[in-house]
Formats: C-alpha cells, structure tokens, sequence
C-alpha cells in the first residue's frame, strides 16, 4: 500500500497510478489463461517499518510507534486507492490482508491495540476495516468483490476464535464478500508450521473455518493452511467449504494444480520446511539449495 508498508523488498505495489499498467498487464496474463485473479492489499505495520496501532517495544525486527490519527487515514485512503486501481487494473477482485501480524491485524489485537481513541480496541480495527470496504466499493461499484484474510492467534498476538467470530459478523455490514481463515502472527510458529504430513496433520484450520461457515451460511469462506494432497481439499469441500488456497505447495510446484487436473493425484512435493519464507532474498522453493 505504499513503500514503507512493505514487508519485504521486491514486493508489487499499488500505491501510484503509474504502476497501473503493469498490474494490467498482469491481470490480462492471467485472464488469457483462463484464470481469475484478486489482487492483495496489505500494509506489514510494524513488521515493516516502525508504525503499528499502539506503540510496542522491540519486535522481531525493529520497534513500533504508535500511529497518529492522520498517518491512519492516509494508511485508510491508501487501501481504498489500492482498491481502485486493481478494480481499474482489471482485477477480478481485491484482498485484505488482516492477518500474520500485518498492520489490519495489529488493529485487531487486543495485545497491540492499546489505543484509546476511535481506533481502540478490537471495534477500532474493526472501525478500520468497515471504512476500507466500503470506501473500495464507493470508487470500484458493489459488484466488486473485497474479500477479508483474517486469522485467529490467541498463544501470540491476535484473537481468539470468538472474536474472529465477532469481527467477520461486523465487517458483514459494510459489504464483505468472503473470508479466508488463517491464523498466527509473524511472531508465533502456528503461521509457518513444519512437519506436514500428508493425509495427517493437513488443514489445521478446518475446525475454526467450518465454525465460520456454519455462522455465516451464505459467506463464501476460503481454507488456508497446510493443505497437501487432493484427498484433503476434496474432503474440505464436502464439509461445504467454499475455496482452498495454497501457498508454500505452489512454490515447490508452480504447476501443482495443473497436475491434479491431468489425473496425477500424488501430493504436493513441499516438505514444509519452510526455507522458502525465512530466507531474505526471492521466495522459492530451496529444496535443492
């Protein structure tokens, strides 16, 4: 969402109109392929350069300051000018990154949120979220999706499961048109979990993600989180979840989903080791490295 809210060099952005055309151009590649494409917005907050909701001490990386209330309008405006921009980009959607530890989430973290303002307190986040949805469907039409990553993380800096309930059901009314269900801070081990076995300790999410659904019938919920092999996604849609996503599988096998398709049902060949994320340089997959 602008420079400073990077999480790590090289990152896309959509902070300017002058970055329009290649984000069109990447939207048409994906079209031509016969795909669909959402673009993320997200703001690192405090994993990035020091600006979080409350001042913090010392993190991973650096410490926080607290946000003053025009550094968060502007932080508002960007998102809603992000928004706008993938929607005139082309983009069949966009996005909001509210979770990892990423500045939406601290907004939603009673541990980090310590503000006494407006913006306090897990309503405060949720103040914050509500103005972004429907400030983008303001400039980009109702009919464009703006769909909410959230997670729950009650051993390290986020919510519990109730209040992830809570937030969904009061985001709801400023238009959200789906949610996908993480979980974990950059700080907690449970968002790059190792040692996932396929067929066995797949889908750590699906408990809170099938709780979301049955709260929220008509909410298209997306299932994020260790998910290996077709049997598993397979099982998660029957339970009537709406979407799987991946992520560290496709950098192991960039074409994973296509080999599914053509009837080669083995599972991914990530080991979850988790060298693609904690390397500072081009995330890949380091297997043979």
């Amino acid at each position: 969402m602008s420079p400073e809210g990077r999480a790590n060099e090289g990152q896309i952005g959509v902070h300017e109109d002058f970055l329009s055309p290649g984000l069109a151009r990447l939207a048409e590649a994906v079209h031509r392929a016969g795909a669909r494409i959402f673009l993320q917005l997200a703001h690192a907050g405090m994993i990035a350069r020091p600006l979080s909701g409350s001042r913090m001490g010392p993190h991973s990386r650096r410490g926080s300051k607290e946000m003053t209330q025009e550094e968060i309008e502007r932080v508002i405006a960007s998102f809603v000018e992000g928004g706008r921009r993938a929607w005139e980009a082309g983009f069949d959607g966009v996005q909001l990154h509210a979770a990892h530890g990423y500045l939406l989430s601290q907004f939603l973290s009673p541990m980090i949120n310590k503000r006494e303002d407006e913006y306090g307190g897990i309503r405060g986040g949720v103040r914050v979220l509500k103005r972004i949805i429907t400030g983008i469907k303001e400039r980009a039409g109702e009919g464009f999706p703006v769909i909410v990553k959230i997670g729950m993380d009650k051993e390290g800096r986020g919510m519990g499961e109730e209040e992830l309930i809570e937030v969904i059901g009061e985001i709801l009314e400023a238009g959200l048109d789906g949610v996908e269900i993480s979980r974990g801070a950059t700080d907690a081990k449970e968002i790059i979990r190792e040692g996932i076995v396929p067929h066995q300790n797949e889908a750590y999410n699906l408990d809170v993600a099938r709780r979301v659904k049955g709260i929220f019938p008509s909410l298209p919920v997306i299932l994020v989180g260790g998910i290996r092999s077709v049997e598993v996604i397979e099982e998660v849609l029957s339970e009537g979840i709406d979407a799987v996503a991946l992520c560290r599988p496709l950098l192991a096998e960039p074409h994973l989903p296509r080999r599914w398709q053509e009837g080669d049902r083995r599972p991914s060949e990530c080991i979850s080791c988790n060298r693609c994320i904690r390397v500072r340089e081009k995330v890949k997959c380091r297997r043979e490295n």
